[in-house]
């Protein structure tokens, strides 16, 4: 069962459009965009409904809006702590390690984009706006493709090799609650095997 901030010291410090934000995510990760009516996001929230729609005109584009926001603040969290730029192996367990750290320490975030990315939603983004091109992981892999450091294959398809290993570790990790050193021993292993498979 999921918590919510219900303080109001706490939540006016954080803002109340950010409160929203952050209780919407909890509810949507847990009852499902249809299951999450917008009257409990406000409810949950403590706000009226009518503050809700002052900051999202309907629910789809609060949806949306989460999606997008919880992807910048992962590129930058990414950006910000990778420990190589170089176009080099090590550059990618940097950032394949980094990729799974933000995961386990954000985990409501990283599910509810999982959730979006299996849902309607994402093929209507995938038309508008959505521009997957300026993801860090997959810039990385078309620099190592050009370079012949990595199988000459399409950068889109190497990149959802990648994602995929990092969202089946991830739910390994969560489901089999794994201490840290065993964390980081099996996501070593697990890069050392997705290596294999991409690089040429």
């Amino acid at each position: 069962m999921l918590t919510f901030v219900t303080d109001q010291s706490v939540i006016s410090v954080m803002g109340k459009k950010q409160h929203i934000i952050n209780t919407a995510t909890q509810l949507f990760v847990e009852l499902g965009f249809h299951g999450t009516a917008t009257s409990k996001i406000a409810q949950q929230a403590g706000v009226a409904n009518g503050t809700l729609f002052n900051y999202f005109k309907t629910k789809d584009e609060l949806i949306v809006t989460l999606y997008f926001s919880i992807l910048a603040e992962m590129d930058d969290y990414i950006i910000n702590r990778m420990t190589s730029q170089s176009i080099t192996k090590e550059s990618f367990q940097s950032l394949f390690f980094v990729t799974l750290f933000w995961s386990l320490d954000n985990r409501i975030q990283h599910q509810y984009v999982q959730q979006f990315n299996h849902s309607p939603y994402f093929q209507q983004v995938a038309t508008t706006g959505l521009n997957q091109e300026e993801h860090p992981l997959l810039i990385l892999i078309q620099n190592g493709i050009d370079l012949v450091l990595l199988k000459p294959l399409s950068a889109s398809f190497i990149f959802s090799l990648c994602t995929a290993q990092i969202n089946g570790l991830f739910n390994y990790i969560i489901a089999n609650d794994l201490a840290k050193e065993k964390q980081l021993e099996l996501i070593q292993e697990t890069f050392e095997m997705l290596w294999k498979m991409i690089e040429d």
